[in-house]
């Protein structure tokens, strides 16, 4: 997109570029033997470091080319970045009722990705 896209918003106040996570049917989770499970989750948490190092890399080459391609990127400010979080709070909101309706965690979820947010700024 570098080579076509003239400007870029920098947003991280109510946004990210991408979320990445694995997942497994819980029953099948279920089924597999402990030792299996442990291995898994060891494997696991090595890996978010990694992984997250990872993106931060191809987030840094992939700003260093657009940004040789001749895209302007602009940072909100405070205000601005404010204004936007509050146009996406339906689409969260949307998020918990759907959540709640299962009988999942959906505001817990949705105030850790926040908090995070926050804590990356």
């Amino acid at each position: 997109m570098g080579e076509v896209v003239k400007f870029t918003i920098e947003n991280f106040g109510s946004s990210y570029s991408t979320g990445f996570f694995v997942v497994m049917n819980k029953d099948k989770w279920n089924s597999l033997p402990p030792d299996v499970q442990k291995v898994i989750e060891t494997v696991n948490v090595e890996w978010i470091e990694k992984t997250g190092k990872g993106w931060d890399e191809i987030d840094k080459e992939g700003k260093q080319f657009t940004l040789s391609k001749g895209n302007q990127i602009i940072a909100l400010s405070k205000e601005e970045d404010a204004k936007w979080a509050k146009m996406v709070q339906p689409i969260l909101d949307e998020y918990v009722a759907n959540m709640k309706a299962k009988n999942l965690p959906g505001e817990e979820v949705v105030k850790f990705y926040l908090e995070e947010l926050k804590k990356l700024q």
